[in-house]
């Protein structure tokens, strides 16, 4: 099953690159080799249109796995156990992650 795992978060204050050097060449690397994702890119925020999320970065990581669950519930135990790298550079407080499998076809240019 093809799955999507979206986090947007931001840095905490005056921690910008901290974060930014943290998230790049440890957490997602970390996390791409760790459960054997297809990939996983960062984008900045260019321009809110709606809403009014604080979060300034938006990170999807691209995965196929039989059962989301069991995928979450293995990420779970590796932060538990500290097989994952942390940083507290991270705003916690306004953080959101979620997992998204696949509804409906990719629509392309016809």
């Amino acid at each position: 099953m093809k799955m999507k795992l979206v986090a947007l978060t931001r840095p905490l204050p005056g921690r910008e690159a901290e974060f930014n050097e943290w998230y790049d060449t440890t957490h997602l690397p970390e996390l791409v080799n760790k459960f054997g994702m297809a990939g996983a890119q960062r984008y900045k925020l260019a321009a809110r249109l709606m809403g009014s999320d604080e979060n300034e970065f938006l990170a999807i990581y691209d995965i196929e796995a039989d059962d989301p669950m069991t995928f979450l519930g293995a990420m779970g135990a590796a932060a538990k156990s500290g097989e994952l790298t942390t940083n507290d550079a991270q705003d916690f407080g306004t953080c959101y992650t979620a997992l998204f499998t696949e509804h409906g076809e990719r629509v392309v240019p016809s």
